[in-house]
């Protein structure tokens, strides 16, 4: 029976019990032949775990990372279409040509781009963020200060906007870093490190196996209580895989020997192994 078929969370709910001093750990190290592989079945459960862990925190790191990104263009967005139609309807209010004519310079300097700056990339928001003040003149830093909104003065609604335009640019970089440094699968590390995981797994479950029918003080009793999981999520990973149309593959130890802890423990470098 090979173990290629089992899943990760079958593979730590068939170790697991082993390490739990509740459930079968005391069973375990009483047998002289079984108590030395214990660290290293904790050593495998811990990497076929610490890939599952990696992978679920970049997804949430990235998911995170996503929504952060989406409020604060929602934000920036928000901001200056506001701001843009705020100074179009005040031009369009007054009476006054001359202030008139000030509104609308001061929205063409906030915004020459008009309401197309909500559509521009991120970098290019935070680009036009930090041109903002090389645009404005004393005349209109003054009117942009004069002005009132329901939020204060107009100026805190511009500050908002290029505040978020300029931690959006932030983000952006982490979600590029992350990016850069996540691993190619969905477990959330690379496919070495993944088969590694497996292959050690197995070779240690290989040796509890081996080990055990060498035991002398093992009952029938213990070995059903120890190997009955292993051997039904075997049975069931080993049905689905034919069904899936998986094909065989050659174990990746030898169940005739004794197998010491460092032998169990050791990593196979080949990827074309049982996992």
């Amino acid at each position: 029976m090979g173990y290629r078929n089992l899943s990760p969370q079958a593979m730590v709910n068939i170790s697991g019990p082993w390490l739990d001093p509740e459930q079968d750990r005391r069973a375990f190290t009483s047998l002289p032949l079984l108590a030395p592989l214990l660290p290293a079945v904790e050593e495998a459960h811990d990497r076929i775990r610490t890939t599952q862990r990696l992978g679920s925190s970049l997804q949430q790191q990235s998911k995170a990372l996503m929504e952060k990104a989406l409020a604060l263009d929602a934000t920036h967005d928000r901001k200056l279409r506001g701001a843009y139609n705020y100074l179009g309807a005040l031009a369009e209010m007054t009476d006054d040509p001359a202030f008139a004519a000030a509104l609308l310079d001061l929205r063409d300097r906030l915004m020459p781009a008009g309401l197309k700056a909500i559509a521009r990339s991120y970098g290019d928001q935070a680009g036009d963020a930090k041109l903002l003040r090389s645009r404005l003149d004393d005349a209109s830093e003054k009117l942009l200060k004069k002005l009132k909104t329901p939020e204060g003065p107009l100026a805190q609604v511009v500050d908002a906007w290029v505040a978020a335009a300029l931690e959006l640019e932030k983000v952006e970089a982490q979600r590029e870093q992350l990016a850069l440094s996540a691993p190619s699968n969905t477990d959330g590390a690379t496919p070495r490190e993944v088969l590694n995981a497996r292959n050690a797994w197995i070779r240690v479950v290989r040796a509890v196996e081996t080990n055990l029918a060498l035991e002398k003080a093992a009952t029938a009793e213990i070995t059903d209580r120890l190997l009955g999981r292993l051997r039904r999520e075997s049975t069931r990973a080993d049905r689905r895989g034919r069904k899936g149309g998986a094909e065989a593959a050659a174990d990746p130890a030898p169940a005739g020997d004794a197998v010491t802890p460092g032998d169990a423990g050791g990593d196979d470098d080949s990827p074309f192994d049982d996992a």
